[in-house]
């Protein structure tokens, strides 16, 4: 099905028709807890984003940097992201 421009999709449903639905493989990949191989990774990322929202919605999205390793994993849920000098705006932490 080809899509043009001024084409509007309003359900998901039609997008469903052009895009399809994801395999078996893919839909296996969403977790609820960080397993061994998120916690590799985690271990092994000298970048994460952090992204944060305030209560009217409006998002940010922070980059941090470190060695790697500067992101710890506290257990299965929770991850210890330190804080460093930046900007002075707070987005994030004022948006927790």
């Amino acid at each position: 099905m080809q899509v043009f421009w001024h084409d509007r999709i309003t359900s998901e449903e039609q997008l469903r028709t052009i895009l399809g639905y994801p395999g078996k493989v893919v839909q296996r990949k969403v977790v609820n807890a960080l397993d061994h191989h998120c916690r590799y990774f985690i271990s092994q990322s000298p970048y994460v984003l952090l992204s944060t929202s305030d209560s009217s919605g409006n998002c940010d999205i922070s980059p941090r940097g470190d060695t790697p390793g500067f992101v710890r994993v506290l257990d299965d849920r929770h991850l210890f992201i330190p804080e460093r000098p930046g900007n002075r705006r707070l987005d994030s932490l004022t948006n927790l």
